[in-house]
């Protein structure tokens, strides 16, 4: 809180007994003898709060016990002498409603809320340690972890009076959402479950409207973020304010693409996409805007006969790298659990923690008891990191739709080609946030398909000031499907039809890549035909110039396609990998390079099921360093600018 870099490495203190000696009597003791025992491992923060029963906290109106008040202060009377900072977290999943029928826009709920958070904070303002953490992996409505509407008269009254500010002519809407404009005369309905649902038009349910639901509980959830915020300003509270949100917030839930602007750093649970870490920590980053990997662990997988499939070993490896690539355009990360929860009943979390029921210590401390002496070494280098030369820009209007699932397929494998195949950095871009867009040397439009006109204008732009813009696949719709004519915008003759063949090819140069796509995606997919049988266009626009990809490549089965297609127009601008290795490395090994005011940080994650020998050079520097990285391992090490050698290093 003194200004200074910090490399977080914590973990979530709910012990075994944690929310029934909360509720019952405060037992400082126990509390005492955990948190003493997690400062000895080195960690920095620890993350807690309130999950359950605000009934007992608080009475009708919101009011907090005195009780509740003089154990939280017990708390963290306990946590300061042990040397930890808190992140306390006030709601779980839904805010609850203290009597009142919508979390989020019930006026007397809101109020409640805003009672029970003023109150604790104003007791609690001057603690200068202490970060506010409004609500862990929220959703937008009971029905938990999904974007369905909660369908009270609240929200539907609500959702009327939105649609009326961004359609004030219904026959803008029925156009938008293509119906006759006598069904959205009057109050038109929240969206029903089938309107989510892929093939909800075979039975008359039109889903063009879910894309404007999700705006819509984008906008309710980011307001709710801004009251409780100003709540907590109001008490005189200058503590850092955060929201908890797990990997759904960058796939189609409440996302801080929309609420970020308005807490003081974003967060990310990276919790079941053990394939896509790296994405996990690129798209929960937000312009200008600190992010932190917080409930980072992993499930207990079973076989069929209910043993664990993973050894304790090979957990700990996982969480191993998970915390690496926190470091990826992050801060570190806090690790769920400290002390398993031995009255959990699904047996898939059961034994998620790092120190069991009976006091002894998993592989998983051992690794935090490493990255904690790592973090030390490190904060003090985490000063103006640099933004890498390549953006990815996400489609919310393909993601925000029912077939959402083949955007963040298309990013998820646009990360991986660049970073482990092609060795490139990248930050990334919601389409929201486009005007934070700056100045990369590339922009990666992955297999789109739609895009709003406002995010389609600012690429244009961006290219027609000397930017360099690829497209895969065409972009031929807006936000609610609608023919939106880019190709003929920009004088390219050729036409959008439907991919309806599982094998094709794109010219390179003098060498054809082979792709391949699933024919269960082709029902959704089109692809470019353009009039000269060309594959792949570069044209001159502006200052800049855009490449156009006829296929939507990272669809494609595997990720070497996208990967050639990235390598080859990154050649033709210059963009190379910040290091050469001398010996082969399998592209199941990243090696992710960051650079920073005095320094430049490496992370190296094998996923890789052997051993690798890795010789980096660093081309800023001039620096060499080598290690032997462990197979399904990390490592990450530090090259000072001014030293010319590594300065800190973990896992080597």
């Amino acid at each position: 809180m003194d200004g200074q870099p910090v490399a977080v490495v914590g973990t979530t203190y709910m012990s075994a007994e944690f929310q029934r000696l909360y509720f019952d009597r405060p037992n400082v003791y126990v509390w005492d003898q955990d948190l003493a025992q997690i400062h000895s491992a080195g960690l920095n923060m620890i993350r807690t709060g309130w999950w359950t029963g605000w009934d007992k906290l608080c009475d009708e109106n919101g009011q907090p016990y005195e009780r509740t008040l003089r154990t939280l202060e017990a708390y963290l009377m306990t946590a300061r002498k042990n040397g930890l900072p808190v992140q306390f977290n006030f709601f779980a999943f839904l805010p609850d409603v203290l009597g009142g029928v919508n979390s989020y826009l019930d006026p007397e709920a809101v109020r409640r809320q805003k009672t029970l958070i003023r109150t604790v904070v104003e007791r609690f303002r001057d603690v200068p340690w202490l970060a506010w953490d409004l609500i862990n992996e929220p959703s937008i409505s009971q029905h938990l972890w999904t974007m369905r509407p909660n369908g009270d008269p609240i929200e539907q009254e609500q959702w009327n009076e939105w649609l009326n500010r961004r359609y004030p002519d219904r026959a803008g809407l029925a156009a938008a959402w293509n119906l006759p404009i006598s069904q959205v005369q009057g109050p038109v309905a929240l969206p029903e479950d089938i309107d989510f649902a892929e093939r909800g038009m075979y039975v008359g349910h039109n889903s063009l409207k879910v894309y404007d639901y999700y705006l819509f509980a984008q906008d309710v959830f980011a307001n709710w973020v801004q009251s409780m915020r100003e709540a907590i300003r109001s008490a005189g509270s200058r503590q850092l304010v955060t929201v908890g949100q797990d990997e759904g917030g960058i796939q189609d839930r409440l996302s801080p693409a929309f609420w970020g602007r308005n807490v003081d750093f974003t967060t990310n649970h990276s919790w079941w996409l053990n394939d896509y870490v790296l994405w996990d920590s690129v798209l929960a980053k937000q312009p200008g805007e600190a992010m932190l990997i917080q409930e980072t662990g992993l499930q207990r997988e079973l076989n069929l006969d209910e043993t664990a499939r993973r050894t304790p070993e090979n957990e700990a490896a996982l969480l191993e790298r998970k915390i690496a690539a926190s470091y990826i355009q992050g801060s570190g990360a806090i690790e769920w659990l400290w002390n398993t929860n031995s009255y959990m009943t699904e047996s898939n979390e059961t034994p998620i923690g790092a120190v069991l029921p009976d006091g002894t210590e998993k592989p998983e401390a051992t690794v935090l008891r490493g990255y904690a002496a790592f973090s030390r070494s490190l904060g003090a280098h985490l000063r103006n990191p640099q933004l890498p030369a390549v953006a990815i820009v996400t489609s919310q209007a393909a993601q925000f739709s029912v077939v959402g699932g083949l955007q963040l397929e298309a990013q998820q494998k646009s990360v991986r080609a660049l970073a482990y195949n092609d060795r490139l950095t990248a930050y990334a871009i919601a389409e929201n946030q486009i005007d934070k867009l700056g100045t990369p040397k590339l922009v990666i439009l992955p297999s789109a398909q739609a895009l709003t006109e406002k995010a389609w204008s600012a690429l244009l732009q961006y290219a027609d000031q000397g930017g360099n813009l690829l497209i895969t696949g065409p972009v031929e719709y807006d936000e609610h499907w609608h023919r939106a004519g880019r190709l003929a915008q920009l004088k390219l003759k050729g036409r959008a039809e439907p991919l309806t063949y599982h094998n094709a090819s794109m010219q390179l140069n003098d060498r054809a890549v082979a792709l391949s796509f699933d024919t269960q995606k082709q029902t959704w997919l089109d692809a470019l035909h353009f009039d000269d049988g060309s594959t792949l266009k570069e044209i001159q626009y502006g200052k800049g110039r855009i490449f156009w990809a006829a296929y939507p490549v990272e669809l494609a089965e595997g990720t070497q396609a996208a990967a050639d297609l990235y390598a080859d127009v990154a050649g033709r601008l210059g963009i190379a990998p910040a290091f050469d290795v001398e010996s082969r490395v399998s592209p199941g090994v990243l090696i992710y390079p960051t650079e920073l005011e005095d320094s430049v940080m490496y992370v190296m994650v094998s996923d890789a099921a052997e051993d690798a020998t890795i010789d980096v050079g660093d081309k800023l520097t001039g620096a060499r360093f080598s290690l032997l990285l462990r197979s399904q391992h990390a490592a990450i090490a530090v090259i000072g600018k001014r030293e010319k050698k590594v300065v800190a290093k973990y896992g080597f």
